[in-house]
């Protein structure tokens, strides 16, 4: 089979992907432009050069086959933990250290480690049968570990934890066992017990965050002021953006003026103020297509790297997007996570178009015909029973992670429509019947639509404690 060229692969480069991910990409350059109107600095601008560059970087890595870069793993691998380990010793940054200086530029090395970590083990697991046993998760775990342990000595809490999900679907798909990958989060779940409640594993200001989502609706004047004031914001924005929103403006300007960090980590906010609670929906519905069309070339591979390497991008793009929004609107801490192609910064947006430009490699490539079926082992697989009948097991398995991913990104954004809707209607009913919103019933209808109408706790309550201006 001839090596293709880079012609052949522009040609069977799904499009329809990169225009989706480029549209989201520039949606986020407007909404940060805006967020921007009144600063001395256009970010908006500098967002748009970032995602020109992102393009570019994408199709860079689509013109080398995706199975000399997972061949190359290790060393990808050994980039990643150096630059990690250079932020401790140089590292930059307000509250940590993440970023390392470049020429004029600053990285942030744990953004790239998402995609590297999925390199790695997608490398890794594509052949390996111990996976299948309890001791074969241990290698898996400790690949896994290493960087997270070094991004949360920086400490970036966020990016540490997003890691862990990627191992978990990666193993899911590639065939490991329910019940051990049930221990492994059962134990990962008392670590972070034993992270939050030990002294001196977690930074102060990260045990400020969850105390903060604990007691978001206390009515402590100073805890407010302090640590719930990210979260107030946040919640009295999105609130208060009404179905339609109040568009790309001043007006927008001045209702986020006081929102911290709305460019990167809250970004969401901001859109919702500008385009509204429909706008939020489209949204969600943008990053359900993106994850549906990676998951979907994913099903159409049958190449074991090539088809990790799809599931392990997929799960990133939801899990991050899903992390971001919940913890803008209380459902989470707040913790350093950008949203995926739409936060300022250039380190999240090429690592965005680098995963992209992975997966447009693997959909473009010649397809692999076995003689078995996917990561199939034949029938003296360790530990399988059943023999032959597992052989299509890891096909079904994504198939049944792309409904999930797909089907729990608008969860969110129906929670955050009911939210914001329930705080328009109740802000306008507090302000007097002049400043009543001229679409409350649209408003009580898409309420009644997404289950929260008529009930007196839950999401209404949440909303009506915002404190609106």
């Amino acid at each position: 089979m001839r090596a293709m060229s880079l012609g052949d692969r522009l040609k069977r480069a799904n499009w329809l992907l990169l225009g989706v991910g480029v549209l989201l990409a520039l949606v986020g350059a407007t909404t940060v432009h805006v967020a921007s109107l009144g600063q001395r600095a256009d970010y908006g601008a500098a967002q748009v050069r970032w995602v020109v560059l992102g393009v570019v970087a994408c199709l860079l890595v689509l013109a080398v086959p995706y199975r000399r870069i997972v061949d190359a793993r290790w060393f990808v691998y050994a980039l990643g933990l150096l630059a990690l380990v250079a932020v401790l010793v140089v590292g930059r940054g307000k509250s940590a250290g993440r970023w390392i200086q470049i020429g004029g530029f600053r990285a942030q090395p744990s953004e790239l480690m998402k995609v590297v970590l999925v390199v790695m083990l997608a490398g890794y697991i594509r052949y390996d049968r111990s996976h299948r046993e309890l001791r074969g998760l241990l290698r898996p775990l400790a690949i896994t570990l290493v960087p997270v342990l070094l991004i949360m000595k920086q400490p970036d809490l966020g990016t540490a934890l997003l890691l862990l999900p990627l191992l978990l679907v990666m193993l899911y798909a590639a065939g490991a066992r329910r019940q051990h990958l049930g221990l492994v989060m059962g134990l990962g779940a008392l670590a972070g017990l034993a992270l939050f409640f030990l002294p001196g594993l977690m930074s102060g200001y990260q045990k400020d965050r969850v105390h903060a989502f604990l007691l978001q609706h206390t009515d402590d004047t100073m805890l407010q002021r302090h640590q719930l004031h990210h979260l107030h914001q946040s919640k009295t924005v999105v609130g208060t953006a009404g179905f339609l929103g109040t568009g790309l403006g001043e007006a927008t300007a001045d209702a986020v003026r006081y929102l911290p960090e709305r460019h990167s980590d809250f970004i969401y906010p901001v859109y919702v103020m500008a385009f509204g609670t429909g706008g939020a929906v489209i949204l969600f519905l943008l990053y359900a297509l993106l994850v549906g069309l990676v998951l979907r070339v994913a099903m159409g591979v049958r190449e074991p790297s090539g088809r990790l390497l799809c599931v392990g991008i997929a799960a990133l793009f939801a899990c991050q997007a899903i992390i971001n929004l919940m913890m803008t609107v209380g459902l989470l801490p707040i913790v350093g996570m950008p949203l995926g192609f739409m936060s300022y910064g250039g380190s999240s947006l090429l690592t965005s178009f680098l995963a992209l430009g992975l997966v447009l490699n693997v959909g473009a490539d010649h397809p692999y015909e076995f003689g078995r079926g996917d990561f199939d082992w034949g029938e003296h697989a360790p530990g399988d029973r059943l023999g032959g009948a597992l052989r299509h097991l890891p096909r079904a398995r994504v198939g049944r992670l792309r409904v999930a991913l797909v089907m729990c990104l608008p969860l969110p954004a129906w929670t955050v429509a009911s939210r914001g809707c329930t705080g328009v209607c109740l802000a306008s009913a507090t302000r007097g019947p002049e400043n009543t919103h001229a679409g409350r019933d649209v408003l009580r209808a898409l309420l009644g639509a997404c289950g929260a109408g008529g009930r007196g706790s839950g999401a209404g309550t949440d909303a009506g404690r915002i404190r609106t201006p």
